[in-house]
């Protein structure tokens, strides 16, 4: 189009250039801004997730210190030489982050900040990653720590499985005009700003250390893979002698004895047949003849192919008088729960006998029972007390009873702490459940506060971040949810819930991947 002849509208035309040309920087500049805060955001995730994996470190350390450290031996190695591939991967796609700054023009200052100088510079990132064929190298290293990776996930089945789900995933984008071969670096780095490109180094980073935390939980699974599965527990109180005279000292054995029901062992006794039935041995038989007696009997179990035995005797009395605490549940009493425990006495009335328990409160619940709460961590004695024929009351029995508090529970969304969950599933989740499994007590656990936050799957896409009170997504989150699609992520940190005792206790992050 001619510019008009009159100089005044030419000069009118050529500021209305000028001003569509500096409204279009402004544009540009909002979106680079946008950029820089995404990189901000995935760097303060990156750093939570490597504290998160710094803590499963620690404790393969520690437990080389305990009894297991046999078992741990094998599985530290693994995570170790883990960690220092990961170290190295990390300080690599680092070294490159530097590298597009450096050579793009380095770092200015703006009102004190340190800022990339070019942020806007898309030659650079062409030019090294794409000219140059450095993507090529960099596809490499990520693919090559993938495989990895996977090549210290023994069971085949389970690296199957976390191929499937492994966070760094080395796709090459779908051919279009401008990549007919859909190439990998192409797709990734051309023609993208110098601050695009360092969001999605970080982005990479992101990637290695979810994929390492991945990698730990399952080694860390698998120390104890072989050992004999319980899935019940069930308390035994022994007293050492079945038979005390009024006044004399009663020492007892309270112990928990874990279980499997859906293992029935072979068990004999000298004494008859015993039933077995959901994993428990039951023997009856009537007590003949005055005097000490003693049972003696082999529990046969067998454990991948190979049967193992184990010895048992108890010994009783005919025609004596003793007590004995049973509780119901365990040989421990946890805070801020009723724990049900059942009095028994031979040779007394019920009625006339009595517990105490230090530090404790006790509500009747029938004859010989009672619901006990205790309040603080420890041990605490116990004392059974019988009244006697004459009208007074004689100690029948006593011991120690350990105080606990209620192990934390797990949080999760759509029934996941971590890993793969469909889009639609996770959309209608409503909020965070803290809930504490294979545990006797009917011990409800609500989250109270949590930090949601939406890492989405392609490289332009803002990461989301909204604070939460109470169990529920606010209104922010589930905007953020509505928008989320397959392929983004979503970690759920500061987690915090409150049980029974009162105690309001951070628990586990969450992070699972929409699919």
């Amino acid at each position: 189009m001619a510019l008009p002849k009159d100089t005044r509208q030419k000069m009118i035309n050529l500021m209305y250039l000028v001003l569509t040309a500096m409204l279009a920087l402004n544009v540009t500049r909002e979106v680079l801004d946008a950029f820089k805060t995404m990189d901000d955001s995935i760097q303060r995730s990156n750093n939570s997730i490597e504290s998160k994996n710094n803590i499963v470190y620690s404790a393969f350390e520690q437990a080389m210190h305990t009894s297991d450290s046999v078992k741990v031996k094998p599985w530290l190695d693994k995570a170790n030489a883990i960690k220092a591939e990961t170290e190295q991967l990390m300080r690599y796609l680092q070294d490159w982050k530097e590298q597009v700054i450096t050579k793009s023009g380095g770092y200015t200052e703006e009102n004190g900040v340190k800022q990339i100088k070019s942020m806007d510079d898309i030659n650079t990132s062409t030019e090294l990653f794409v000219t140059n064929n450095k993507g090529v190298e960099i596809k490499k290293h990520l693919q090559d720590y993938v495989d990895f990776i996977l090549n210290h996930i023994d069971d085949p089945v389970a690296r199957e499985n976390m191929k499937k789900q492994f966070p760094l995933q080395i796709a090459n984008p779908s051919k279009t005009e401008d990549n007919p071969s859909g190439d990998w670096a192409y797709g990734t780095f051309h023609n993208i700003p110098v601050i695009a490109a360092t969001a999605m180094f970080s982005k990479f980073q992101n990637d290695v250390k979810n994929s390492e935390s991945m990698a730990l939980d399952y080694l860390q699974s698998q120390i104890h893979a072989q050992d004999y599965k319980f899935d019940a527990l069930l308390p035994i109180a022994v007293p050492k002698t079945s038979y005390a005279l009024e006044g004399q000292e009663i020492e007892a054995t309270i112990l928990l004895a874990a279980y499997n029901k859906s293992v029935n062992p072979r068990i004999t006794s000298s004494a008859g047949a015993v039933d077995v039935k959901d994993g428990v041995g039951t023997l009856k038989f009537k007590a003949s003849g005055v005097g000490a007696k003693t049972v003696n009997g082999t529990i046969y179990i067998d454990k991948a192919g190979v049967t193992e035995k184990y010895d048992y005797k108890f010994d009783y009395m005919v025609g004596t008088a003793g007590a004995s605490l049973q509780l119901d549940k365990m040989n421990v009493m946890y805070i801020g729960v009723d724990n049900p425990v059942t009095l028994s006495a031979s040779g007394y009335n019920i009625e006339d006998v009595s517990l105490n328990i230090a530090g404790a409160s006790l509500k009747p619940d029938g004859k010989g029972k009672y619901l006990v709460r205790v309040s603080k961590q420890g041990t605490t004695d116990y004392t059974i007390t019988a009244r006697t024929r004459e009208g007074g009351s004689a100690k029948v029995g006593g011991g120690q009873i350990r105080v606990k508090y209620i192990p934390p529970p797990q949080a999760t969304v759509a029934d996941k702490a971590s890993g793969l969950v469909h889009t639609n599933v996770a959309k209608a989740q409503l909020g965070v459940v803290a809930k504490l499994d294979q545990f006797d007590f009917d011990a409800r656990f609500q989250v109270t506060s949590f930090r949601f936050i939406l890492i989405p799957k392609t490289s332009g896409g803002d990461l989301k971040i909204s604070d939460n009170t109470g169990p529920l997504f606010n209104a922010t989150t589930l905007q953020y949810i509505k928008n989320s699609r397959p392929g983004d992520q979503w970690v759920i940190s500061n987690v915090y819930a409150k049980g029974p005792d009162g105690r309001n206790q951070p628990v586990n992050s969450i992070t699972i991947t929409l699919n």
